[in-house]
């Protein structure tokens, strides 16, 4: 079988990899910078299931054209796991206007998954697979302009966790139109990597991290399970420690239209 996974270099991400590539599955793996790909590809030397591609997920143009070159190069995705994200310290924005969490957590794995449909089209029970958080429904509304402009900046619990909830819904509009493929977004619970560990996570949490934190092979048994177990076999699910929850908002396509303008 044929797997995109972005983020797939480290993390969460790299230890799925290295499961898929113990079963025989063919692996691509995009990555943000040619520097970044020399590095993962140095992880898997002369492994020809593994190949690097490289895009800047804030870059709507370099989306586009990894997109471009996996449908040349590729006959078929059998599925797709969108699992990388940015956990930031203070706000910055994209090229778009955009807080930069909203563009590559929430926007970006929308349009690469719309761009990756034709190969996904051919596959026999394709999937998507993305890597979401825990809380989504404790927002009291979606707020499109704060969400893309945020008056403050909350690490964490704010623009971060607006850009999972934004991220669930494409998905699940997705799902609700796209009846080929299966769609199910998972919360992997508190993973330890080297996003927890970085200037996005509140002090406070810090020490938690150290002591109660889940290992990134657990956070990648969490995707696994979403994409192959039977329970999960249903579209349009949010997934979180294992358990389905139903979510309580949806996306409109006057507001998707809003995030992408």
């Amino acid at each position: 079988m044929n797997y995109i996974i972005t983020g797939g270099h480290t993390g969460i991400g790299l230890e799925l990899t290295k499961k898929l590539l113990t079963e025989g599955h063919r692996i691509g793996l995009i990555v943000r910078s040619e520097a970044r790909k020399e590095t993962t590809q140095a992880l898997f030397p002369n492994n020809n299931a593994v190949e690097v591609f490289v895009a800047d997920l804030s870059k709507r143009d370099q989306i586009e054209t990894v997109a471009q070159q996996i449908n040349s190069s590729w006959q078929v995705i059998d599925g797709l796991f969108n699992n990388a994200g940015l956990l930031l310290d203070k706000l910055y924005y994209s090229d778009y206007g955009n807080e930069l969490q909203l563009e590559v957590n929430g926007i970006s794995p929308y349009l690469l998954t719309k761009a990756l449909q034709p190969l996904l089209d051919k596959a026999e029970n394709p999937f998507v697979v993305s890597t979401a958080t825990a809380g989504l429904n404790s927002k009291k509304s979606i707020d499109i302009p704060t969400f893309k402009k945020p008056q403050k900046f909350t690490k964490l619990l704010g623009s971060y966790m607006d850009s999972k909830l934004i991220l669930v819904l494409l998905m699940n509009h997705l799902s609700a139109t796209w009846e080929k493929v299966r769609f199910v977004s998972v919360n992997p619970g508190a993973i330890k990597t080297k996003m927890t560990a970085g200037d996005g996570m509140p002090f406070w949490l810090r020490p938690i991290r150290n002591l109660f934190f889940k290992s990134p092979e657990q956070g990648a048994k969490s995707l696994y399970d979403a994409a192959f177990d039977d329970k999960f076999n249903k579209r349009g699910l949010y997934v979180s420690e294992g358990k389905i929850k139903a979510m309580k908002y949806e996306i409109k396509e006057a507001e998707i239209q809003e995030l992408l303008a």
